[in-house]
């Protein structure tokens, strides 16, 4: 056996090691208790920035002036303000430009998130001036924008997402719209709260390979989805769409609109309008209204390719109902993944039973829908979303009935909503043992990292479990 130091690990083992750090406290000990990890730790512990306007920032930024590797590995900057209510904004340009001296160091930078600031016309040039040379995904929430700043369209800025609202005045707006222009070759995804006509100003700007679209709609009014919807018909490359918030009722979208629609997550009356007829292959849906009973519609099979995905979200809707499944599975036989949400009160008419009767109940209609699925011939993964029920759910048991109806079945999870975080239950198929594994109270960052890495999680299992 060859014994191995730790000052010996190949770098690649101890990247790793330090992934696993998850609190920044333990990263700080890591970074002062180990030579060989601390400048990995530190990399991690400084990945991510904030920075608050309001407070003292001169000892801060000197430190990060005298120490450009950490400046250098910054990934994720984030500028945070007071909320500003009043006439007269607080001035932020001294606290900016001792911000602005640390921009050039973070040649690493690639997320920047800035809220509740009353940005200056410096501080915005030489940010813009990153952007102009480095791929950034930028949120820009609630700040007052000075007049004289626009990005010049002669030069390109290299932003490939952008989360803004249009709930702004003009010359914010405007910014914006300069903005648009500016990456119209490098945009790929936006997140827009979207208020009032805003998005109509929008309209005539050309984004071709906008592919991410998300638009939360909190203004309850006819103007707002108007505009929405005239913004969808003019970007034709969306590949993704998520559309959020008061969408009811939508105008009627173009049936030539949105022609590369491959991923959908909407209310149910957009999904029943925006399927058919598109190459829609995965969706999200939820209920428009608690007494949306049959919200499923046929139009979900009128896609021009197979639905391999569904998440359903149905707020406060007991979906966990054998017909509703039935009617899923017959529309749509080809599922490969599936979520399905389970409040505990599965029926109102069931409200009234003492707890283990209405928890055996519960137990009996979550087999009854798990025997509906066995005929899903092709499904993968199946994700059980438990909200409230407190009854233990034999995952494993599941797990089998269905690889037994279907080889292709690899993956359960369980997950159970608790008075204060998340118990999670997943069951892996074990290809070489032609068993399940079963894991608890795992983290979904090191779930990913064993799936990765150990597709089947062989060894790893046994580790997890203790």
């Amino acid at each position: 056996m060859v014994v191995i130091g730790l000052l010996d690990i190949p770098p690649e083992i101890q990247l790793q090691i330090a992934e696993f750090v998850e609190t920044r406290k333990s990263l700080k000990a890591l970074s002062v208790t180990s030579r060989s990890l601390r400048s990995i730790a530190q990399s991690k512990l400084f990945k991510k920035l904030q920075i608050d306007i309001g407070t003292e920032l001169r000892g801060s930024i000197g430190d990060l002036l005298a120490n450009p590797r950490i400046c250098a590995a910054i990934r994720s900057l984030a500028l945070h303000g007071r909320y500003m209510f009043s006439l007269t904004p607080r001035n932020d340009e001294e606290q900016l430009s001792l911000v602005q001296k640390i921009l050039p160091g973070m040649v690493g930078l690639r997320e920047v998130s800035i809220d509740h600031v009353n940005l200056s016309k410096a501080f915005l040039d030489a940010f813009l001036g990153i952007a102009a040379n480095t791929s950034l995904q930028i949120t820009l929430a609630w700040n007052i924008y000075p007049y004289s700043v626009l990005p010049a369209p002669h030069i390109p800025l290299q932003i490939s997402h952008l989360d803004f609202s249009t709930t702004v005045d003009h010359p914010s707006l405007e910014f914006f719209r300069s903005m648009f222009h500016a990456s119209a070759t490098t945009l790929t995804g936006l997140e827009i709260n979207a208020g009032g006509d805003g998005l109509m100003k929008l309209v005539d700007i050309n984004l071709p390979f906008l592919h991410d679209l998300t638009l939360m709609l909190f203004s309850h009014n006819e103007a707002t989805r108007t505009s929405a919807a005239a913004f969808l018909t003019a970007q034709r490359a969306i590949r993704k769409l998520d559309l959020r918030g008061e969408s009811r009722p939508f105008p009627k979208i173009s049936p030539d609109a949105l022609p590369n629609l491959q991923e959908l997550k909407a209310a149910t009356e957009l999904v029943n309008q925006l399927v058919p007829g598109r190459p829609v292959e995965a969706i999200g849906v939820s209920a428009s209204h608690r007494d949306d009973k049959d919200w499923f519609g046929e139009e979900v099979a009128r896609s021009t390719v197979r639905v391999r995905t569904l998440r359903v979200r149905l707020n406060d809707t007991a979906i966990l109902d054998t017909r509703m499944v039935k009617r899923m599975v017959t529309i749509l036989p080809f599922l490969e993944s599936l979520w399905l949400p389970v409040l505990g009160d599965v029926s109102d008419r069931f409200a009234r039973l003492p707890y283990l009767t209405l928890a055996a109940h519960f137990l009996q209609t979550i087999l009854n829908v798990v025997e509906v699925l066995t005929s899903l011939k092709c499904l993968k993964d199946l994700h059980f979303i438990l909200f409230r029920c407190g009854v233990w759910v034999d995952a494993n048991c599941i797990s089998t009935k269905l690889r037994n109806a279907n080889s292709s079945f690899s993956y359960l999870e369980v997950r159970e909503s608790r008075a204060s975080d998340w118990k999670n239950t997943i069951c892996v198929w074990n290809e070489v043992f032609g068993v399940f594994h079963q894991m608890e109270f795992v983290s979904a960052r090191i779930l990913k990292y064993l799936f990765d890495r150990f597709p089947y999680v062989l060894e790893y299992s046994a580790l997890v479990n203790s």
